[in-house]
C-alpha cells in the first residue's frame, strides 16, 4: 500500500512553532532587561535605608536634649541618590517623649519620588 502523506511538518506547523518561539524570545528580552532597572531601584533604596539608619542612631545617641530642630540633613552617601535628599521631623510624643521621623527620598527610574522614612521615640529617661 503506497501513500502521497511525506514526512515533515506542515507550513501552519511550522508557522506556529516560529510565533511561539518569537513570542517567547520577546517576553526573556523583556524580562532581561528590566533587571538593571530593578537592580538600580533596590540599591537606591539600601543608600536611602542606609542614611536613614545612620541619622537614627545618631539622633538616638544624642538623646532627649541633644534633637535638633525640624530639617533638613547631610550624609555623605545622599550624593550616589539622583537628587537624593534628608530632613528630619522632631514632634511632641507626649510630655517625656519626642517622636523622630526621619525620611530620605530621591528620584527614581522613570522620574517618580521614592522615599524611605524612619521613625523613633526617645524619651527623657533611659533613651528608648
Amino acid at each position: 500500500m503506497v501513500t502521497d502523506r511525506t514526512r515533515g511538518f506542515s507550513l501552519v506547523e511550522t508557522t506556529i512553532a516560529i510565533g511561539i518561539v518569537g513570542m517567547i524570545i520577546v517576553a526573556m528580552s523583556v524580562l532581561l532587561g528590566r533587571i538593571p532597572v530593578d537592580g538600580r531601584e533596590v540599591r537606591d533604596q539600601d543608600v536611602a535605608l542606609r542614611v536613614a539608619q545612620s541619622e537614627i542612631e545618631t539622633l538616638r545617641a544624642g538623646g532627649y536634649d541633644a534633637l535638633p530642630a525640624n530639617g533638613p540633613f547631610t550624609n555623605p552617601l545622599l550624593d550616589s541618590l539622583t537628587a537624593g535628599t534628608a530632613s528630619v521631623t522632631i514632634a511632641d510624643f507626649d510630655t517625656e517623649t519626642k517622636q523622630a521621623d526621619v525620611n530620605v527620598s530621591w528620584q527614581g527610574t522613570g522620574g517618580a519620588t521614592r522615599q524611605v522614612t524612619l521613625t523613633t521615640l526617645i524619651t527623657q529617661r533611659n533613651g528608648l
